[in-house]
């Protein structure tokens, strides 16, 4: 049955790579929707294939200290992007291919858990299909972020824990532990459905729904948790020292309350979630077909299982808190919307549990199969916007992919790789510097107070180098007088310097 489910799996995930245009993502730098956040990412990345040292993750952008030194979360995956660039130089951005295995990796595990359910692969493969198409997971999948392949991690999980209670092994609860801690470290939201499992085994450890032998009531499985829990702490203590140590002032954690915020706002928030962030979160054949399993978990829900309500139940609750608490994120960055798939990928396994005695297998088959091509049509429709958007940004502040330099190619052209520059048309942190490959100054750290003052201080102390412009209009008697010399025009950048 697995390598039946295996091969429909694979054939489906190609097709949708195919609808997606993955073959065109797959070489584009830091583009179209959030490209402040994926150039961070990238930036990193870039970075670790100059300083492989795992311990000193840096970016691109200097800040007020001349310190490049930052970092947001866990940088196992840009580590790994920055070993393949510096040693084999291939692919263009391996960040993009390495979300690309895990999502291919999240998504059949969440179909070998279908399989465990229903024992049929191609119900299996059109169900891990389905999930596939939420635009968000299509979108940043092989992408920047960490969101996504976090998600990944966490489907991983949870095939890991299915396996653990069917085998009753510990050593596939220590491997579930290590994906569950790679999931929160990548994306501290991720934490949502660990906690509702965890939650979920202290109450039906205390309400004695374990049998003795149970791999549940083992001791040793509290130490395994307890452990994975010491290394999230860890690494989130690391994390916190390096960016106070290096006076990083990027990566922020705060939350974002709803209670922080007015009606008027409120409303409006949820009015942009409506019309943009719901539409992006899942395809109609996500909703089609976990409204279906919410109608069977509601009608069914004194005869579902312990386990099943209490996780759910948890996960839901888990999720409304994470809304509330980080509110206003979610009125223009959908991927903070990756972590609540876990709500429709729970609803699904339950959907698909409680349909399987109910209904004939043909029925169930055809279902899904106009499920999974609606969600198709739907991703495609939501990722080919954004494509064009790559190709064709709303504004002259974000970059298409040909203002991204190849690596090598600027030094060539006269421009060292220890060249500073400050680039004050950028708003964000990285993405200019990212695409020049330098390090240097935006106008996320001036805004538009960028005086003589400031120019003169940071050539003094910081070694500013170079001015980068993507209008040569903008080219004034200020910057004249600290650049005088124009060193460069080419893909739409002018650059001069001291």
């Amino acid at each position: 049955m697995i390598s039946r489910y295996t091969l429909g799996y694979a054939l489906l995930f190609a097709f949708t790579a195919w609808v997606n245009q993955y073959n065109v993502w797959l070489t584009l730098p830091p583009a179209a929707i959030h490209q402040w956040r994926q150039a961070d990412g990238a930036a990193i990345a870039w970075q670790y294939s100059q300083h492989l040292d795992f311990f000193e993750p840096r970016i691109c952008n200097l800040f007020y200290t001349g310190n490049t030194h930052a970092i947001g979360e866990l940088p196992l995956l840009y580590w790994l992007s920055g070993l393949i660039t510096r040693y084999w130089d291939f692919p263009a951005y391996p960040l993009r291919w390495i979300g690309l295995l895990l999502l291919f990796a999240g998504g059949w595990a969440f179909g070998w858990m279908i399989l465990q359910i229903t024992k049929r692969p191609a119900m299996s493969a059109l169900g891990s299909g389905l999930l596939l198409t939420s635009p968000i997971l299509a979108y940043y999948g092989p992408g920047f972020l960490p969101d996504a392949p976090g998600f990944c991690f966490i489907l991983m999980m949870m095939a890991c824990l299915c396996q653990a209670d069917r085998r009753q092994s510990l050593g596939w609860l220590g491997v579930a532990a290590v994906f569950g801690a790679l999931a929160v470290l990548l994306k501290l939201s991720m934490a949502i459905i660990p906690l509702a499992l965890v939650s979920a085994w202290i109450l039906g450890k205390r309400q004695k729904q374990w049998p003795t032998a149970s791999i549940w009531s083992n001791r040793r499985s509290v130490w395994i948790i307890a452990g994975a829990g010491i290394i999230v702490l860890g690494f989130r203590w690391w994390i916190a020292a390096y960016n106070t140590m290096h006076q990083a002032t990027y990566f922020l954690t705060a939350t974002r309350p709803i209670w922080n915020y007015d009606l008027s706002f409120i409303r409006e928030t949820f009015g942009m979630i409506g019309r943009w962030g719901l539409p992006a979160f899942a395809s109609a054949g996500i909703y089609l077909a976990c409204l279906g399993s919410l109608l069977l978990s509601l009608k069914h829900w004194k005869s579902t299982p312990f386990i099943y309500r209490k996780i759910m139940a948890f996960t839901t609750l888990g999720s409304v808190a994470y809304i509330l608490l980080w509110f206003r994120m979610l009125r223009e960055h959908d991927y903070y919307f990756i972590c609540l798939l876990a709500i429709p990928a729970l609803l699904l396994l339950n959907g698909f549990r409680l349909a399987i005695p109910r209904f004939a297998e043909k029925r169930i088959v055809y279902a899904l199969g106009l499920f999974w091509l609606v969600g198709i049509w739907h991703n495609h429709y939501i990722l080919s916007k954004r494509l064009h958007l790559a190709f064709h940004p709303e504004t002259s502040q974000n970059l298409a992919p040909d203002a991204f330099w190849p690596a090598g190619r600027l030094a060539e052209a006269g421009i060292p790789a220890s060249a500073r520059v400050l680039c004050p048309q950028d708003p964000s942190p990285n993405i200019a510097l990212f695409a020049l490959q330098r390090q240097g100054w935006t106008a996320y750290n001036f805004g538009d107070r960028i005086t003589a003052d400031t120019l003169y201080k940071y050539q003094t102390n910081f070694g500013l180098t170079h001015l980068a412009l993507r209008d040569s209009t903008l080219y004034s008697p200020l910057y004249r007088q600290f650049f005088p010399v124009k060193v460069f025009d080419a893909r739409g950048w002018y650059l001069y310097a001291r």
